[in-house]
């Protein structure tokens, strides 16, 4: 039987000691660590089990779990503590693989936790939906209800905001979760495909001899053409629209379906059906803007730069306060599309050794600041593996040497290619003498 590991992150030392010794008596291997970012770093590369959190602060605890489910979603997570704010964020945390211990904790009752986390038996999610506002946090908690539920549901809102991924959140809750769900614009939904839908959930369907068990959701619903809308209302009326996503042992998932914030003037105006609408969004889900979200800006930048570092990167990429600051300024008018473009493009400007300026960033956020010029670089992880293996007895000092020479000379490539060449330029951007600058440029052959 394979040994279970679990990675333990506590500031304390007493508290982390007990924590081990707990653990080890659970026949687990503990992997206890100080710093939060090295946890994490070390959950992407060692792969444990499971994580345990100790901590009384809430800031760090949504933090962790943020970047813990973008390394993977379906991560196992014990938070421990003994505050209430932290007991109703796991308590009520839409998350899979989320549990909270309250601390102190006797001995049977945290065996229990462990023998949970550690079987290898945890729910399975495509992925972490990230909420840090009080108005999008009420809406991640409504998605387990809406996924049990019978009725039609309608999405609503901007374009970019992420009614797809809310799509697939409703569906992994619902019966029909281990059913592939497909999404099909309503430009394209015709007579032929709303009367073979009718007849799929009729039982009389033969178009390949097998039923379908494909989830079907209609995105772009404001564009159904008017000749098909009343077909459309027909087939919800005809088979009451229980289940016209999928059937399960005569138990139905939802019907879904999303649409911009367009809809409601086009049913004013009568372009689109008033009693389709109606029987289409018995249960509506409006989802917001990102624009003005400041905590579900950073914390979403904070995650799709951790995911998106590990996969091109190898380890979990940091953006700086500087670059945070200036997104929680911009307007952000693709919403979360936008954000998640944005980050992996600054990301990837900085892997190529590209100067980056905070004040713009490469979304062109007019933002004004104090902090005018910035450069990011940072070191393979995988070049530092690599490293410490073919030399076993390399001394901290010696591979510290080693490594910020790198990043030096990274970085001042970077400020070169920004400033076309020009060292003087370049000097001043790093607040370097001139001569620092041409001698260092020579030893790193950057000129």
């Amino acid at each position: 039987m394979p040994q279970v590991t679990a990675t333990v992150l506590d500031r304390h030392q007493p508290q982390r000691d007990e924590i081990r010794n707990r653990l080890l008596r659970c026949g687990v291997l503990p992997i206890c660590f100080q710093d939060e970012w090295i946890c994490l770093e070390n959950i992407h590369h060692i792969r444990p089990d499971f994580a345990l959190l100790r901590t009384d602060s809430y800031a760090r605890t949504f933090r962790f779990v943020n970047i813990a489910k973008a390394i993977r979603s379906d991560f196992p997570i014990l938070v421990v503590s003994e505050k209430n704010d932290i007991e109703g964020f796991v308590q009520n945390n839409w998350l899979a693989n989320l549990r909270f211990l309250r601390y102190p904790a006797k001995d049977e009752e945290f065996k229990g936790f462990i023998g949970l986390l550690g079987d290898g038996k945890q729910t399975q999610h495509p992925q972490a939906l990230v909420a840090a506002s009080a108005e999008r946090k009420r809406l991640m908690q409504e998605l387990p209800l809406l996924g049990l539920s019978r009725e039609p549901i309608l999405i609503q809102g901007d374009r970019g905001v992420g009614k797809k991924c809310i799509a697939r959140a409703i569906h992994a809750f619902s019966v029909a979760k281990y059913a592939p769900i497909d999404f099909i614009d309503a430009k394209k939904v015709t007579g032929k495909w709303i009367r073979e839908t009718g007849e799929r959930f009729r039982g009389v369907y033969h178009g390949d001899g097998k039923e379908t068990l494909t989830v079907q959701v209609i995105k772009n619903i404001e564009k159904l053409q008017p000749s098909v809308q009343s077909q459309l209302l027909l087939l919800m009326e005809n088979v009451n629209c229980n289940g016209m996503g999928h059937k399960k042992n005569g138990v139905s998932a939802p019907f879904i379906s999303m649409a911009g914030d367009d809809l409601d003037a086009l049913v004013q105006s009568g372009t689109f059906r008033k009693d389709l609408y109606h029987r289409l969004s018995v249960l509506k889900l409006t989802v917001p803007p990102l624009c003005g979200h400041d905590d579900d800006i950073c914390a979403m930048a904070e995650h799709f730069a951790a995911r998106h570092g590990i996969r091109t990167n190898g380890g979990i990429c940091r953006l700086p306060d500087t670059m945070m600051a200036n997104f929680t300024a911009y307007h952000w008018p693709g919403n979360i599309s936008e954000l998640k473009q944005t980050v992996v493009q600054t990301i990837s400007a900085v892997q190529q050794g590209e100067c980056l300026d905070h004040a713009t960033g490469p979304c062109n956020c007019n933002v004004q600041g104090k902090n005018r010029q910035g450069v990011a670089a940072w070191i393979d992880a995988e070049d530092i593996r690599k490293y410490l293996q073919e030399n076993a007895d390399i001394s901290l000092k010696k591979a510290k040497t080693r490594y910020a020479a790198k990043v030096e000379r990274k970085i001042m490539k970077a400020v070169l290619a920004h400033t076309k060449g020009n060292c003087k330029k370049a000097a001043v951007l790093l607040n370097i003498s001139y001569k620092s600058m041409l001698n260092k440029a020579k030893a790193y052959r950057l000129v």
